[in-house]
């Protein structure tokens, strides 16, 4: 009986996946949804640069939102709300996720894309049509210091990530061009949002690469039995 119930199911899903194959479809027809987001663990990023791993859209998500958690606390402190915060940080966990159709393109083709194309940038289109809420969520910060925060925390990961993973020359100034970027967006904010302190933006970064702080892997081998 179990048997002929998985049966069926399976052919019930098998039919279903052939007529989504066979239908029509535009790029205004699709939208993300959690078969998607359940790719995210394999879907990879930096596929222009050598690096000893690669490292999936999942990986960054995370980071990303656990980054902008703590400059949230750092720079605001406790006087955001707690659906604010909510807000933020669900747009943190999702802000690359048109990637999982589109794949990760290269920061340079990007700009050169915008710089062509203006206010008409089709990425930005595409991103707007396949995933309308994370475009709303997007537009909703626009301005604010979260929505810096949250960029702040985006350029602190790939910083981390091709400084420790990066292989090569071509890493390397990468990874120079990276941090130039992070700093600069730094001196931004602190210009636009002259009555918040932006410094802890580069002590995270240099707490992250290990420069300063507690080493937790160095200190847990070097500790002593405690009986």
């Amino acid at each position: 009986m179990l048997h002929a119930a998985h049966t069926t199911i399976k052919s019930v899903a098998t039919a279903r996946s052939r007529s989504y194959i066979h239908q029509r479809v535009t790029m205004n027809d699709m939208k993300l949804n959690m078969q998607d987001i359940a790719r995210s663990g394999h879907v990879t990023r930096w596929h222009s640069v050598r690096c000893a791993r690669s490292q999936t859209l999942a990986e960054h998500h995370y980071l990303v939102t656990m980054i902008a958690r703590e400059l949230m606390i750092r720079i605001l402190g406790d006087e955001l709300p707690a659906e604010t915060r909510l807000q933020a940080l669900e747009y943190a966990l999702t802000h690359d996720a048109p990637e999982l159709l589109t794949g990760d393109l290269p920061s340079p083709l990007k700009h050169r894309i915008a710089e062509i194309t203006g206010a008409n940038d089709p990425l930005v289109r595409i991103e707007r049509e396949i995933a309308p809420e994370i475009a709303a969520r997007k537009s909703a910060l626009e301005g604010s210091a979260l929505a810096l925060i949250i960029k702040l925390a985006d350029l602190m990961d790939g910083c981390l990530f091709i400084h420790e993973e990066g292989i090569g020359r071509h890493a390397a100034l990468v990874a120079q061009k990276s941090e130039a970027a992070l700093r600069q967006k730094t001196e931004e904010a602190q210009k636009t949002f002259s009555h918040l302190d932006w410094s802890p933006v580069m002590e995270l970064y240099s707490q992250m690469r290990g420069e300063s702080g507690a080493d937790n892997r160095l200190l847990f081998e070097r500790a002593q039995p405690t009986g």
